[in-house]
């Protein structure tokens, strides 16, 4: 029995798409969950700074769980969240919490923290 060209690469295409798609696939590097969804309601105004607290929080929970990290800008998002609540000192948490998992964000974090509680003024 001899096989042409085509059908040996088709074969080899398939052995290689079954050796890419087979069971060792590498877990995810974070856990996503609900977060990019809350972060979409809140910047188009249709849910409340406590409602998503709540669900990032079991986000939080079920992360730990799991043994998963939590994605960039989860930990800012979820203390601007505290900060909106009056509850400075877990916004504080946070933030420092988004600082030492991802040092590129450094610089916001400091800006955050320095101004956390102040109250904005009105622009004329």
């Amino acid at each position: 029995m001899s096989f042409s060209k085509t059908a040996l690469a088709g074969l080899g295409l398939l052995g290689c798409l079954a050796a890419c798609s087979g069971a060792d696939k590498t877990p995810p590097l974070y856990s996503w969950q609900d977060y990019p969804t809350q972060q979409y309601l809140y910047l188009k105004g249709q849910t409340d700074p406590q409602a998503q607290i709540t669900v990032l929080e079991k986000d939080v929970q079920k992360a730990q769980s799991k043994g998963l990290a939590l994605p960039p800008g989860f930990h800012a998002h979820l203390g601007m969240l505290y900060a909106t609540t009056g509850r400075t000192d877990l916004a504080q948490q946070e933030f420092s919490q988004e600082k030492t998992l991802f040092p590129e964000s450094a610089t916001y974090m400091d800006f955050l923290l320095k101004n956390l509680g102040k109250k904005s003024e009105p622009s004329s």
